[in-house]
């Protein structure tokens, strides 16, 4: 009983080890930590670390892959959310001109269409879905509430 215990123990220390000191695992297990945590650039940056030292860590290549997909969702939220500023500074103007109007509606097809376009993967975060998702509902409904165009 004891050499099982001893076998088992040294065997638990040596993969131990091995995360810790091999480079490429500690990268993909950072990377790891900071996708969890929602920061896609810093889990990008070190999921590509950890796949550039070793081709061969599956768990690199899958952070690598579903940061740069959360990147791109992210990405389209803070870029939806600026244009929703922008579109409610124009929109508390005591007059809002022709070239406000069209402003306002290149940017709310924009936001429209780029959703259309965002890269899906089962893997990505819901909470991070969910936020696209209401931007793109949000635009929808504002186009369709100042332009009275149908919109799919």
């Amino acid at each position: 009983m004891k050499k099982i215990f001893l076998f088992f123990s040294i065997l638990i220390i040596a993969i131990i080890s091995y995360y810790l000191f091999n480079d490429s695992y500690r990268y993909s297990l950072e990377a790891k930590a900071y996708y969890e945590m929602g920061n896609y650039k810093k889990a990008y940056k070190l999921a590509n670390n950890a796949y550039k030292l070793n081709k061969y860590n599956t768990q690199a290549f899958t952070i690598l892959t579903q940061s740069k997909i959360a990147k791109v969702w992210q990405d389209y939220i803070n870029e939806s959310n600026e244009y929703f500023i922008q579109i409610d500074s124009i929109s508390n103007k005591d007059i809002i001109k022709n070239d406000d109007k069209i402003r306002i509606k290149m940017m709310l097809e924009i936001i429209i269409g780029e959703f259309k376009t965002l890269p899906h993967s089962k893997l990505l975060n819901k909470n991070l879905e969910m936020k696209a998702q209401q931007n793109y509902k949000k635009a929808k409904e504002l186009y369709n509430g100042i332009f009275k165009k149908t919109t799919k």
